[in-house]
């Protein structure tokens, strides 16, 4: 059986707590034919830079990929996070989101599948009240200061 890691939205508890989003990515695994075999959360400090993910594909534990909660992940940056999404696709790894439905197996899945993440990633920048996400900004904006320094 197929075995994935799994990431959660710390910046999405607040709308789908924790047992939501692991079932969600439990669904996920098992559309993929296999099972989430570890789990993890960016700190709020480290979610722009993938610091945890990064770290565990780093340790090569990773079986077949990487399941994200949701896209949006990749967007708490300033714009879509397509360096680290080729980071893990380079690496040999596949990346699913489980909100979504999505899953990119390859850099050419990636390629074909740019119009819609991007347009994906403006419609939220379009529709979301960006008060609803200033606590997290701030947080990062402090983060990224304090690393300069």
């Amino acid at each position: 059986m197929k075995s994935f890691y799994a990431c959660l939205d710390t910046a999405f508890v607040k709308y789908v707590p924790q047992p939501l989003q692991h079932l969600a990515i439990h669904e996920k695994a098992r559309k993929l034919g296999g099972q989430v075999s570890y789990y993890t959360m960016e700190d709020i400090t480290a979610m722009a830079g993938h610091g945890s993910v990064r770290a565990k594909i780093d340790e090569n534990p990773v079986d077949e990929g990487i399941i994200y909660f949701t896209l949006r992940q990749f967007c708490y940056g300033e714009s879509l996070d397509l360096t680290f999404l080729r980071y893990i696709l380079d690496k040999g790894y596949g990346v699913h989101f489980a909100r979504e439905d999505i899953s990119i197996f390859n850099t050419g899945d990636l390629d074909s599948q740019f119009p819609m993440l991007y347009s994906t990633q403006q419609l939220w920048n379009r529709d979301d009240d960006q008060e609803t996400w200033r606590s997290v900004w701030e947080q990062l904006t402090n983060v990224e200061q304090d690393q300069l320094h």
